[in-house]
C-alpha cells in the first residue's frame, strides 16, 4: 500500500485537496454527526442543502488550508501534526461530547501528569492511531512534484484559490438561509470543526498569556483598610473549602433524594444555598474568577491575572493567609503571592497511595492544627479539593466511603451504566461530605479562642451523560445546568455569626429563596473580614442583607 503510495506524485495544490476531502470526511465524523441530527432531509430544498454540505466544507477546508500548505518544506510536517492532534480531539469530542474551545485548550496545557495518566486508555491509543496516525503517514508517504516555475505557481495557488471562492459563493447564496440558521442555531458546530477549533483556540490561548506575562501586575485596592471595629478582639479564622466538580442536583442538603451528605445532614447549624450559579465551567475559569473582583460578565483571564485578587487584598491589611492544593490543576495563579502548601508533594502515607500520585482530601487537613497553632490575629485557609474530578471518580475516594453500588471503576465512563456512574459520582461528594465535616469539627476546637467559620463552595458542576454529555468545559453560552449550578454551604460558630452581626435566621432564609453565584463570593469575604475600599460592592456581599446593626 505504502509504495503504491509513494508512487503518486501530487503537486501541493493536489495535496491541499487531499487534506481537505480527509478533513471533509472521516476527519470531522463528530461534526457529521451534528450536522445529521441537526439538518431534516424531508424535502428537495432540504436534500440538496445537505448534499452542499461536504461541497461547503470542502470549499472551507481548502482556503484555510492553503497558507499551511503553501509553504514549501513545512507544509507535510505540519499537514501530520493537525491529523494528529485532530484525531486526539476527535476521541474526547466522541466518547465525552466535550467542545474544543479556548479554556479546553487551557486545560490541557496546564494539565499534569496524573490529570493526563486519568484519560489514558487503550481506546483513546487506537483513536489516535487510526484517525491520526495512520492518515498522516499516508500523507506523509505522498510524493509531490516540484511547484514548477514561479509564475506557473502562483497560477497554481491563485487558480484553486479563486475557483473554491467561487464554488463557495455560490453555494452559500443559493443556501443562504439554511446555512444562516444552521449556524446560528448550532453554536456548537464552531468548536466540533477540526482542525480550526483547536488552532483558533490555541492561537487564542497562547497570545493572551503573552499578554498576561508581559504586563506588570497592578494593584487593586490601595485604599483598603481593616478599621480596629472589624474585630471583636478575638481573632477571626475562615477556612474556605473550594470543592471540585461537584454539582448542586446531587447533594441531599439541595433536596437529592440520596444520602450523599450523611455527615452535614445531621447538623441544624449548616447553611445550604439552594441557588448557586459558577463563573465557569472549567476551573481554570471559574477559580480566578471566585477570586477576582470581576463579575462573570466582566470577567477576563488576561485582566485578572495582572491586577491583585482576594488574597492579595487580605494580606495586605493584615489577614494571615495560606492555601492548601490538592488539585491536579494547581491554584490556576491564585495562590501566587502567599503562602502554600501542595499537599501531593508530600506523600503522606495512606492518603497518598493512588498510581497516578494523586491523593484523598483528607490530606488538606494533615496537620492543619499545627498550621492554625501558628498563625497570630486573623487568618483564612483556602482548602483546594480534588473533590469529583473525572473521569477517575472511583480514585476519588478510599474503599471504605464506597456507600452506593455497583459502581463504574474505569476511565471509560461512557461504557458504564448511568446507576454505575450516578453510584460512582455519589460517593465521591459523601467523601467530600466526610471532609467537610471534619473540618467543622477541627475548627471547633478552636470556638473557645477564636470566630471560626467554615464555607465551602464548588467551582463547577459535571455532566454525568445527560443528553450525551460527560465531564466538564462545555462553553457557559450552551452548558447545561449540570455544569454550572454548584453547591455552597455555610457554617458558622455562634461567637462569629454574633461578633461579625451576622443574622444567621436571615441566611437561612435567604439561602433558600434568593439567586446567587460566585460573583458574590470576593465581596463577601471583604465584607466577612470588615476590609473598607472603593472595590467592595455591598450590593454582591450576601451578608450584607443580613447584617444587623
Amino acid at each position: 500500500m505504502f509504495r503504491r503510495l509513494t508512487s503518486v506524485r501530487l503537486h501541493p495544490v493536489q495535496l491541499t485537496w487531499v487534506a481537505a476531502l480527509f478533513f471533509t470526511t472521516i476527519g470531522n465524523f463528530v461534526l457529521w454527526q451534528t450536522l445529521w441530527s441537526r439538518v431534516e432531509v424531508n424535502g428537495l430544498h432540504n436534500l440538496l442543502f445537505f448534499i452542499s454540505l461536504p461541497v461547503f466544507f470542502f470549499c472551507l477546508f481548502n482556503l484555510l488550508l492553503t497558507p499551511v500548505l503553501a509553504l514549501p518544506y513545512l507544509r507535510k510536517p505540519l499537514l501530520a501534526l493537525l491529523v494528529v492532534i485532530s484525531a486526539s480531539c476527535s476521541y474526547f469530542m466522541l466518547h465525552y461530547n466535550v467542545l474544543i474551545d479556548r479554556s479546553m485548550v487551557q486545560n490541557f496545557f496546564e494539565t499534569n501528569q496524573a490529570e493526563f495518566a486519568s484519560y489514558f486508555s487503550i481506546p483513546l491509543l487506537l483513536t489516535i492511531l487510526a484517525l491520526g496516525v495512520l492518515p498522516a503517514a499516508a500523507m506523509l508517504c505522498l510524493r509531490q512534484r516540484n511547484d514548477g516555475k514561479p509564475m506557473q505557481t502562483v497560477l497554481w495557488w491563485l487558480g484553486n484559490v479563486l475557483v473554491t471562492l467561487a464554488v463557495l459563493a455560490l453555494v452559500t447564496m443559493v443556501f443562504y438561509k439554511d446555512y444562516a440558521s444552521l449556524l446560528r442555531n448550532n453554536r456548537q458546530i464552531m468548536h466540533q470543526m477540526l482542525p480550526f477549533n483547536f488552532v483558533r483556540s490555541t492561537h487564542s490561548y497562547l497570545k493572551r498569556q503573552y499578554g498576561a506575562q508581559s504586563q506588570p501586575l497592578r494593584t487593586v485596592a490601595e485604599d483598603a483598610t481593616r478599621p480596629a471595629t472589624a474585630s471583636s478582639g478575638r481573632p477571626k479564622l475562615v477556612v474556605a473549602v473550594v470543592g471540585e466538580t461537584a454539582r448542586a442536583q446531587n447533594f441531599q442538603l439541595n433536596g437529592y433524594a440520596r444520602a450523599t451528605n450523611p455527615y452535614l445532614s445531621q447538623r441544624n447549624d449548616i447553611i445550604s444555598f439552594q441557588s448557586v450559579s459558577s463563573c465557569g465551567t472549567a476551573t481554570a475559569i471559574s477559580l480566578p474568577c471566585m477570586f477576582s473582583r470581576l463579575t462573570r460578565p466582566e470577567f477576563d483571564d488576561v485582566r485578572a491575572a495582572t491586577e491583585e485578587n482576594l488574597l492579595d487584598i487580605l494580606q495586605r491589611t493584615g489577614v494571615h493567609i495560606l492555601w492548601r492544593d490538592n488539585n491536579n490543576g494547581g491554584c490556576k495563579g491564585v495562590c501566587e503571592r502567599v503562602p502554600s502548601d501542595d499537599m501531593p508533594t508530600l506523600k503522606i502515607a495512606g492518603q497518598c497511595v493512588n498510581k497516578d500520585g494523586t491523593c484523598y482530601d483528607d490530606v488538606l487537613l494533615h496537620q492543619l492544627g499545627t498550621r492554625i497553632d501558628a498563625m497570630q490575629g486573623d487568618a483564612l485557609i483556602v482548602l483546594h479539593q480534588l473533590g469529583s474530578h473525572g473521569p477517575t471518580y472511583f480514585e476519588r475516594y478510599p474503599a471504605a466511603d464506597k456507600v452506593f453500588s455497583p459502581t463504574c471503576d474505569s476511565n471509560q465512563i461512557q461504557k458504564c451504566s448511568n446507576e454505575e456512574l450516578t453510584n460512582t459520582y455519589d460517593n465521591t461528594l459523601v467523601y467530600t461530605d466526610r471532609m467537610l465535616s471534619q473540618t467543622i469539627d477541627l475548627l471547633q476546637g478552636y470556638a473557645e479562642q477564636r470566630d471560626v467559620a467554615m464555607i465551602y463552595v464548588s467551582d463547577h458542576g459535571e455532566s454525568l451523560g445527560e443528553r450525551g454529555m460527560y465531564l466538564h468545559g462545555t462553553p457557559y453560552i450552551i452548558a447545561p445546568d449540570e455544569q454550572t449550578q454548584v453547591p455552597m454551604v455555610m457554617w458558622f460558630s455562634p461567637a462569629f455569626a454574633q461578633n461579625t452581626r451576622i443574622d444567621l435566621a436571615c441566611l437561612h432564609t435567604n439561602a433558600r429563596s434568593k439567586d446567587y453565584s460566585h460573583d458574590n463570593f470576593y465581596h463577601s469575604m471583604l465584607g466577612l473580614f470588615g476590609v473598607e475600599t472603593s472595590v467592595y460592592r455591598p450590593g454582591l456581599d450576601l451578608f450584607s442583607a443580613c447584617r444587623t446593626p
